[in-house]
């Protein structure tokens, strides 16, 4: 618009306006005016609905992005569990198709609960070995 503006001289303004009042008349140019201005304030509000879908729209893709990510992280949290209880139940299947080879046969394989039920199984076998 500003481009168009610095291409037109100011007396070529004056004789586009004359040959407008001379065309139309003086009464028809209000409501021309009146017309031009409903039109480019509808032409505005167009662009700012479009704005307003578009930024609408990216905020709902973020909510869903986010919805996803949680849904994902709530999956992994529900299938670790079940994923340890996998791993014990083919480590238990392993080792009664092979008697010579135990899941926690190797101290950092154990857990915890291993280690300690090792510590009380010890002291039996060999009161039970002693007799």
């Amino acid at each position: 618009m500003i481009l168009f503006l610095n291409s037109i001289a100011g007396s070529e303004i004056v004789i586009i306006l004359l040959f407008v009042l001379i065309f139309f008349g003086a009464k028809s140019i209000p409501g021309m005016s009146r017309s031009l201005g409903r039109g480019i304030r509808q032409i505005k509000d167009a662009g700012q609905d479009i704005q307003d879908e578009i930024s609408r729209s990216s905020r709902d893709m973020k909510r869903d992005m986010n919805i996803n990510r949680t849904l994902h992280d709530a999956k992994k949290n529900v299938e670790k569990p079940f994923e340890n209880i996998s791993r014990s139940a083919e480590d238990m299947k392993r080792s009664i198709e092979d008697p010579g080879h135990h899941p926690s046969s190797s101290p950092e394989k154990m857990g915890q609960h291993e280690k300690n039920r090792v510590i009380k199984e010890e002291p039996t076998k060999n009161k039970s070995h002693d007799d």
